[in-house]
């Protein structure tokens, strides 16, 4: 274990995530988000495969559960197709916080879909998480807020995201019992890039600017998967997780940078909140771990 290596792995793929999404927001005005789903995924193979092949590791991504991957795939890009949708409507640093509400649905769809044992401080963190989301709507409710620039088609397409993001992730969890990491992102870009191209009639041909966009934010979305991954083989899930939220700071450095887009003052009041439900699960896991290791050793 290298826990500084890991929390700076996590820092980077918050960043490369990031610029992902401020790519995604510079065209998505002009480019159809099945379109971009297809870009996300489809160049996003390209370092994973190269990652793969520099470990060694490309005969990992074989597998005997291609039914598995195929369900996690079409909940993967639905999720994602209604992320990107989002960024059309509402500003980058509001779309990337509603996607927080993601571990939140996860604990509850854990218990209701895989039978899990909740303990109570996750269902405390759970209703803290609300709290959050319903600060973060309250500007849509305001006269002059977010409402008279049509976002509530935008948050509406955020949680939906962040919902089908809840159910991929439960997804994920029954993979990770037969499947390697490399075979579930590769049959994910896979499946859905596959699926994407079902909206292949409504493309259009991008200018050199949207598709030198394109083709970078699938190698960012790539390349941060294997920040990620490389993130939680050198720490501990617990302590790498919370830095997660990192990704908000850097969108609204890169919103006011590029689109002049500043959140309103309750977007990080709610995001707050969230984060600290996040938080204090991450916190609380961590805190379960070790008293259980002690209570094992001689």
């Amino acid at each position: 274990m290298n826990i500084p290596a890991g929390i700076l792995f996590q820092l980077c793929a918050t960043l490369s995530f990031a610029a992902m999404q401020a790519l995604v927001r510079g065209v998505a005005d002009a480019m159809p988000s099945g379109e971009v789903v297809f870009a996300r995924s489809f160049f996003g193979l390209i370092p994973l495969l190269i990652w793969l092949a520099w470990r060694g590791e490309l005969r990992s991504v074989s597998t005997r559960n291609v039914p598995g991957h195929i369900v996690r795939g079409l909940i993967g890009v639905a999720s994602m197709w209604f992320g990107f949708a989002a960024l059309a409507y509402i500003p980058l640093a509001e779309s990337i916080a509603f996607t927080y509400v993601t571990p939140l649905v996860t604990v509850v769809l854990a218990a209701l879909l895989l039978s899990e044992k909740v303990p109570g401080y996750r269902w405390i963190a759970v209703g803290i998480g609300l709290v959050g989301i319903m600060v973060m709507l309250a500007p849509l409710f305001s006269e002059h807020g977010l409402a008279a620039e049509g976002a509530y088609f935008g948050v509406s397409f955020a949680l939906a995201g962040a919902l089908l993001s809840g159910f991929a992730m439960i997804q994920v969890r029954r993979l990770t019992l037969t499947e390697s990491t490399g075979a579930i992102v590769f049959y994910f870009s896979t499946v859905a890039a596959a699926a994407s191209l079902v909206t292949a009639p409504w493309w259009v041909l991008p200018n050199l600017w949207d598709g030198v966009a394109l083709v970078a934010m699938g190698l960012l979305g790539g390349v941060g998967q294997i920040f990620l991954t490389t993130a939680n083989r050198s720490a501990p899930a617990s302590v790498v997780a919370p830095f997660n939220y990192a990704t908000l700071l850097w969108a609204v450095f890169f919103g006011a940078i590029f689109f002049q887009e500043w959140p309103h003052p309750l977007v990080f009041c709610g995001a707050a909140l969230v984060v600290a439900s996040g938080v204090g699960i991450a916190w609380r896991e961590r805190h379960v771990e070790r008293r259980s290791r002690s209570r094992t050793l001689p």
